[in-house]
């Protein structure tokens, strides 16, 4: 079942619907359709070599169940900030190791709702709650929150080549903190303890990796628990 975009402004389940989900959505898949809210858009001119310019369109989608940046090679004046937008026939490619939605010139574009109320868009802009496994198997993933234990900690000659595997019981991936403030947090993460994890999934040469924007270790009444949990799966 997919899921459709109704004008009281929630997301519902529809047999019918051709829209596609955009947690679904994986790398190499063409011809989609989906239903979305246009969450942010850039507009961006680059010089050609022969002369002249040329302009494309970077931005964000989210539905209920992720969040997706897109890319058009041209201008669409349908592709509008907090926008609820039906749009047909894309594919799915990657850029700098993530999954895109890739609007070329015979994607049609139609404006479903023109705005949506701020809740609804506070909402949609939070990160989505996904397991590693299905990342995986889409290919990477933007700005989505993931829980599980770090399993592997491998120490380095400095600091930037400690070494996290995260695992949530359904895949595994690597953890790197992106900003050098997370440095105090880093050294309370130990073998075997829970946490939360916030940023974006990126396919490179050697896997999966999940760079950080945010990182919190669950709350030390929860830790118990989630080391039972995380024990039972490798005993």
């Amino acid at each position: 079942m997919q899921r459709e975009y109704k004008n009281h402004g929630f997301f519902s389940f529809s047999l019918e619907s051709r829209n596609r989900e955009l947690s679904s959505m994986k790398f190499g898949e063409t011809e989609i359709n989906t239903r979305c809210v246009v969450l942010k858009v850039l507009r961006r001119e680059i010089s050609m070599e022969r002369g002249g310019k040329s302009v494309f369109l970077l931005g964000i989608i989210a539905d209920d169940t992720a969040k997706l940046r897109f890319v058009s090679r041209e201008e669409r004046e349908e592709l509008v900030k907090d926008t609820v937008v039906q749009i047909e026939n894309v594919s799915v490619k990657r850029w700098k190791g993530l999954p895109i939605l890739y609007i070329g010139k015979e994607t049609k574009i139609r404006v479903i709702e023109e705005s949506i109320d701020p809740e609804r868009y506070a909402e949609l802009i939070k990160p989505k709650k996904r397991s590693i496994g299905e990342i995986i198997r889409c290919g990477g993933a933007f700005d989505v929150s993931v829980e599980g234990n770090i399993v592997s900690i491998t120490e380095g000659g400095d600091k930037n080549s400690r070494t996290l595997i995260l695992d949530d019981g359904t895949g595994a991936v690597a953890l790197v903190l992106r900003e050098e403030r997370e440095e105090a947090i880093e050294t309370r993460i130990y073998f075997g303890i829970p946490v939360k994890v916030r940023g974006n999934v990126v396919n490179v040469e050697e896997g999966y990796v999940l760079i950080a924007e945010k990182i919190e270790a669950v709350v030390e009444a929860d830790i118990i628990d989630g080391l039972n949990s995380f024990l039972s799966r490798y005993t």
